[in-house]
């Protein structure tokens, strides 16, 4: 396979964790003009995609599906703003950049946290979180565990299935970040005991990016109906009184976005997640041969804790990583960089989004060309 020549932004192959390539269906959808966001076709639009998104996550009649317009990170301050009352303790599980996020999220809004360090790309320690429910059940009211699924500064998972059991027994809520997760991986909210979970448009849902999606338990959302919100825009209660009365928003929503994300989210259902799934692990598989046989290696990761979306692959010596990273863009190719404490020594490459075999062996020459000629300079 030849790498494909040099061409402008819009002729890239995206090998990053979103955004991602799109469907030719998606991309339609996604230049559909002449919807109005209060017409009731668009309300039909978002009822469909209330329900599918119920079907993808796994969850019940008891969660709500509700849209916000904004990265999954508006998501998840939506959540925690919304949904956790004053003097209430959250446990969160660090082991990488995006659950140290969620206690930078808490901090901003003053809720108390207690972030288990697991280290960067270790397993969650469910000893040390089951601890730590015990001590703070007796000290709150309310406790929550909030997580992330897929932590994809470390390509792990973490065990979503296993904290919200945990949970369950000592009746504290589960709060999942399943960003890079929902669409791909392994996940039910019923099954594994899940309160709240967020997730994004632009990843392994296969749209663009843009739209949070929390589905959320009913009875947090009416626990907290008469509470003073901590936020306008982002008042979950507000968002879900709205599509309850009538499948519309509080707010003006990014419409196209909503549009492409019901017609990738009818994709998704017609194949199946774990048709989704098999179709990475292919795709990490032959990626994986391929930058072993160049001489690179991986990050290493716990047995069975490695996502099926993305590979964390070493920097080569010949050369660093805005090198490497401008090089392979030139050929057509966009990788990502790591995130501290991995950046400038290894990079990522994700196989979400909709990518041909083709794309994947070109990709590979194209690596195979840049590191020829750095070892020829």
């Amino acid at each position: 396979m030849t790498p494909k020549p040099a061409g402008d932004s819009a002729e890239l192959v995206l090998l990053c964790p979103g955004p991602v390539m799109l469907s030719p269906g998606v991309k339609a959808a996604l230049t559909e003009g002449g919807l109005g966001h209060r017409d009731e076709r668009f309300s039909m639009i978002l009822s469909r995609l209330r329900g599918n998104c119920a079907r993808v996550l796994g969850a019940g009649e008891d969660h709500s599906v509700l849209f916000v317009t904004g990265p999954a990170t508006a998501g998840i301050e939506a959540a925690c703003a919304s949904l956790i009352p004053p003097g209430s303790v959250v446990i969160v599980p660090v082991n990488g950049t995006f659950s140290q996020r969620i206690v930078e999220i808490l901090a901003v809004h003053g809720i108390r946290c207690v972030a288990i360090d697991c280290g960067f790309g270790q397993p969650v320690d469910l000893a040390r979180v089951e601890q730590a429910m015990l001590e703070c059940r007796d000290a709150s009211g309310f406790v929550a565990v909030a997580m992330t699924h897929h932590e994809t500064s470390a390509g792990v998972l973490n065990p979503v299935a296993a904290v919200g059991a945990l949970a369950r027994r000592h009746g504290a809520r589960t709060f999942v970040d399943a960003t890079s997760s929902a669409g791909a991986e392994d996940l039910d909210l019923v099954r594994d005991h899940v309160d709240v979970c967020i997730t994004a448009s632009g990843k392994c849902l296969h749209s663009a990016p843009g739209i949070a999606i929390v589905a959320a338990s009913r009875d947090l959302l009416a626990a907290r109906a008469s509470a003073e919100p901590r936020s306008y825009a982002l008042d979950l209660v507000r968002h879900h009184r709205q599509i309850e009365a009538n499948s519309q928003t509080p707010f003006t929503p990014a419409v196209p976005l909503i549009v492409a994300l019901d017609r990738a989210v009818e994709e998704l259902l017609l194949v199946g997640v774990a048709t989704r799934r098999a179709q990475y692990l292919r795709r990490r598989a032959y990626l994986e041969a391929g930058l072993r046989r160049l001489g690179l290696s991986l990050l290493r990761h716990p047995a069975g804790n490695a996502a099926c979306s993305i590979l964390t692959v070493a920097v080569p010596e010949a050369m660093g990583f805005e090198a490497l990273f401008r090089e392979v863009r030139k050929r057509g190719y966009l990788v990502y960089g790591a995130k501290p404490p991995l950046d400038q020594r290894y990079f990522q490459v994700a196989v979400m989004g909709e990518l041909s075999d083709d794309d994947l062996a070109g990709f590979l020459a194209a690596l195979e060309s840049v590191l020829a000629g750095a070892v020829a300079a």
